[in-house]
């Protein structure tokens, strides 16, 4: 991928006046104006609802709203950046909650047949955020925007990768999952000590036949002893059904190893086995 050149912000859409980064939030204010308009542009045409998490001064918004208009909230945990976002002459009118993302009624925020979330994840609640996707009572169409990088990766990582895990077996058994591009420290305010990564997920047209409690036991238990063979990491779950047995084919292999699909068909057997 070619370099990306730094786009600085003009003073106008870079204001971040009455709003201090705080560190117990994980802010990092995006100053990249051509980051901020390719993060607004991964949002999908198709997409009937964009909701955007930490809007913080509204860098990403103010490319979010001309195009969504109503059908864009934006949930914010500062009530520095709620203020400031209400004082903006070109947010009149937009809809901001004011709370946790993670505290939410995903049935009540998500209205949409076709959502999209999006935004500038903190970087310290951001595998929650992934989590809460995956375990919405709601399907979410879209979840895209920017991460830690090692976040991003793991996320979107494939079989075999040493960042593959239970949060990319997991997402991905739902979500088709594309990482974009590596953002440098100095595009923020202040620079994180850390690059950030952004990507993009869309929901599958067809979801696992699979109890997602049944995958995530299953996944879990491979992977929190990544480095033990399979037969020796699942022993604690294949002792607790008669009839849930390993394919040998499996037995000699680590969690890494198996794909996505594999782990679906675990999971089911696992699920069928006597209880």
């Amino acid at each position: 991928m070619k370099p990306r050149r730094f786009q600085p912000l003009r003073p106008a859409q870079a204001s971040h006046e009455g709003v201090k980064a705080k560190k117990g939030l994980g802010q990092h204010f995006l100053r990249d104006g051509g980051i901020a308009a390719d993060i607004a542009d991964l949002v999908l045409p198709e997409c009937d609802q964009v909701v955007e998490i930490g809007p913080g001064t509204g860098v990403l918004t103010r490319l979010l709203y001309p195009k969504w208009a109503e059908k864009l909230s934006c949930v914010e945990l500062d009530s520095e950046s709620v203020l400031h976002l209400s004082q903006q002459n070109w947010a009149a009118g937009l809809r901001v909650i004011e709370g946790d993302f993670l505290a939410l009624n995903m049935r009540e925020l998500f209205t949409g047949s076709r959502a999209c979330l999006i935004g500038n994840y903190p970087y310290n609640i951001s595998t929650q955020i992934a989590f809460a996707v995956v375990e919405s009572p709601v399907p979410i169409y879209q979840f895209a925007g920017m991460f830690q990088r090692e976040v991003a990766l793991r996320l979107c990582a494939g079989p075999g990768n040493k960042d593959y895990g239970i949060t990319s077996v997991l997402l991905q058994a739902y979500y088709d999952c594309q990482y974009c591009f590596t953002v440098e420290s100095h595009s923020f305010e202040p620079p994180p000590k850390v690059r950030s990564g952004v990507m993009t997920c869309t929901r599958k047209a067809e979801c696992p036949d699979v109890p997602y409690k049944a995958l995530k036991s299953v996944v879990k238990m491979a992977f929190n002893q990544r480095r033990k063979t399979l037969s020796n990491a699942l022993k604690p779950l294949l002792s607790t059904r008669d009839d849930f047995q390993l394919p040998e084919h499996w037995a000699g292999l680590r969690a890494e190893q198996l794909g996505v699909e594999d782990f679906l068909t675990l999971a089911r057997m696992f699920e069928e086995s006597n209880h």
